[in-house]
């Protein structure tokens, strides 16, 4: 699968909260309007995020972030979003990574649909995934394989650390009358159906979801390409094919690391995905080489248009990339 074309969609600027890099958008389109938020960072690495309208071709962009670190549990970053809009609610849902400096968890928020001048008013809601310390998690878990991963958080950040939950992503529709989201307890892609995002507050609930998370397993590493992580990018896009999925896939070794963007088509019902043999794209220009961290495309936003396949990604952790696809051409693969 070769891509029509990448180009640089977005630069970093001089504004502080944004100077260091910008990176890992998602996108969303609303009356005619396409919507752009991503991670902004200043030295030395904290995270807002910032707002983008695309309409008629024009990138209108703020100057201030749309969301910022005004929390304890999120007082390092407010890092890497995901936005759904829920017909079912009629609201936007954003999910994120929380990050306070030893911990990273999933933070919520939530809008109403924008106002007349085309903007958001989130508010924030908490965090959404496991508050249980890694030390706790690694004595309650059934497989053997999730205590090796955890192991490193546990010397690296300390037995207060709550096990790390990332790329988090809720589909566009409820499935069999529950909310879907795709989330990262390392190392697989896990799935959880609910009822209401308190369920998700709960840490009882997380407890009983660690101990069997062999239930809630949807992706595992297949290919060698996956073989140091793999974890959730784009939210799904609903095709007449089924569900795409448009995942990132991390090989090692660690030192070495290269990050990759990958494709995977699940179906209605989530109950099987099929993967390109192959990455989707990989880091090739300079400025997906070259930058903050070396050697990534980390897809995150994806819309179909007109026969394409428009990939938004974060290039090195720098800059933001624009990948075009032949949507058919794609679906033949799998």
């Amino acid at each position: 699968m070769k891509c029509l074309s990448r180009r640089i969609f977005l630069e970093p600027t001089k504004n502080d909260w944004e100077s260091k890099g910008v990176f890992n958008p998602t996108v969303i389109e609303h009356e005619g309007v396409r919507h752009l938020f991503y991670r902004g960072v200043k030295e030395p690495n904290f995270s807002s995020i910032g707002h983008v309208k695309i309409k008629d071709g024009v990138l209108y962009r703020r100057d201030k972030p749309i969301l910022w670190p005004t929390e304890e549990y999120e007082k390092v970053g407010v890092e890497d979003p995901r936005i759904t809009y829920i017909e079912a609610d009629k609201k936007f849902h954003l999910l994120y990574t929380a990050y306070d400096g030893r911990s990273a968890c999933v933070g919520y928020a939530v809008s109403d649909p924008p106002d007349s001048e085309g903007m958001f008013h989130f508010e924030k809601q908490g965090i959404v995934s496991p508050k249980v310390p890694v030390e706790e998690a690694m004595k309650i878990v059934g497989a053997e394989r999730y205590k090796g991963r955890w192991k490193y958080l546990l010397n690296g950040k300390g037995k207060n650390t709550v096990v790390w939950d990332k790329d988090a992503v809720l589909f566009p529709e409820k499935i069999r009358g529950k909310y879907a989201m795709l989330h990262r307890l390392d190392p697989d892609v896990q799935i959880i159906y609910f009822d209401s995002f308190k369920e998700l507050q709960d840490d009882n609930f997380w407890r009983d979801y660690i101990k069997n998370i062999e239930e809630h397993v949807f992706m595992r590493q297949r290919h060698k390409w996956e073989d140091l992580k793999i974890g959730a990018g784009a939210v799904p896009v609903k095709t007449p094919y089924g569900w795409l999925l448009i995942y990132h896939a991390i090989e090692g070794p660690y030192e070495k690391r290269v990050y990759r963007a990958a494709a995977a088509l699940a179906d209605f019902e989530l109950k099987n995905e099929k993967r390109l043999e192959k990455p989707l794209f990989e880091p090739e220009f300079e400025w997906e080489k070259v930058g903050s961290v070396p050697d990534v495309v980390f897809p995150t936003g994806a819309i179909v248009d007109n026969g394409k396949l428009l990939v938004w990604y974060g290039a090195a952790d720098t800059r933001i990339g624009l990948a075009e696809i032949d949507f058919e051409q794609l679906m033949k693969s799998f």
